[in-house]
């Protein structure tokens, strides 16, 4: 089992590389076709690695502290995003800062990159609650009940959508079924072939292969992982343990990044900028988790220790 957590560790820290990638600007100004084809799996992904790795076999007291230390820095996070966006160009940002336009940031619309947390939020607790109250009922029958719970949800919500709730949903689905995920996502280099193929179907984008690539990407994944080194294994793992701090404090650098852009300037394709910030990112990201810490001032966050 401890193996399947390290490969699926691996798998959430390349993931985590993407979002931090699509979040620079430049890299969106100079690629937005190909920003346009990673949306098209790396959430997607990302929730159905979620609804997998959620567990709730807790009391509701523990239950209720996974959900608060994910909304507390959820809710800090977006009121911050929300105060910039008023003097800042933020998409979808406030005209004017009020106490009422912030409370509607955090419980309906959000803001910036911190609507994968409101899912989380919102779908976790209705798993939570529906496999918690029908405990006496069959697997098939929580299932379904659950599925009608976020389903509904993503009606009621403007945030979720049902692509969302369909993977954090399929991740369920395999937890709940006790599926191996090394068995479910075999390692296999031709993996990349079909999902390379149907990546270059734009015709198909946003529409069903949000399902269906990160089936092919993880058994890619998978096979990557068998040829890392032990000492880069080791490194990329401790970043896909602490994604949380990472998809909390990457937007400081990101939009940091246009600061430095000129000192890249040599490089006509940017992608040795986007390295750099990636990298950079991830590493100030765990600095910050890090001081935070050692400081003893991660309870803002509602945690101990953000990082793991």
């Amino acid at each position: 089992m401890k193996k399947t957590y390290n490969e699926i560790d691996f798998i959430r820290c390349v993931l985590i590389a993407i979002v931090i990638l699509v979040h620079i600007v430049h890299f969106g100004n100079s690629y937005p076709l190909l920003k346009t084809s990673l949306f098209t799996f790396f959430m997607p992904a990302f929730l159905l690695v979620t609804g997998y790795l959620v567990n709730i076999d807790k009391s509701p007291a523990d239950f209720a502290k996974y959900i608060t230390r994910i909304f507390v820095p959820y809710a800090l996070m977006v009121t911050v995003f929300s105060i910039m966006s008023v003097y800042l160009p933020v998409r979808d940002g406030l005209e004017e800062l009020s106490v009422p336009a912030v409370m509607e940031k955090i419980f309906v619309s959000s803001i910036g990159p911190y609507w994968f947390l409101y899912d989380m939020i919102v779908y976790g607790m209705a798993y939570y609650a529906v496999f918690t109250l029908g405990r006496r009922l069959s697997l098939p029958s929580r299932l379904s009940l659950f599925a009608v719970a976020i389903y509904l949800l993503s009606y009621l919500l403007p945030l979720p959508g049902y692509g969302d709730a369909t993977l954090y949903f399929m991740g369920v689905l395999l937890r709940q079924n006790k599926a191996d995920f090394q068995k479910v996502f075999r390692p296999t280099p031709f993996a990349i072939l079909p999902f390379l193929f149907l990546l270059c179907q734009q015709s198909l984008w946003n529409k069903w292969l949000c399902v269906v690539l990160p089936f092919f990407l993880f058994s890619f994944l998978s096979w990557c992982y068998r040829y890392l080194p032990s000492s880069l294994e080791k490194s990329l793992g401790y970043v896909g343990r602490n994604t949380l701090p990472v998809y909390l404090f990457h937007p400081l650098f990101t939009m940091a990044s246009k600061f430095y852009l000129v000192c890249f300037g040599f490089d006509g394709t940017g992608i040795i900028y986007y390295l750099f910030t990636v990298v950079l990112s991830m590493v100030g990201c765990l600095c910050i988790a890090k001081l935070f810490d050692k400081c003893h001032i991660s309870y803002l966050f509602a945690t101990r220790r953000l990082l793991r």
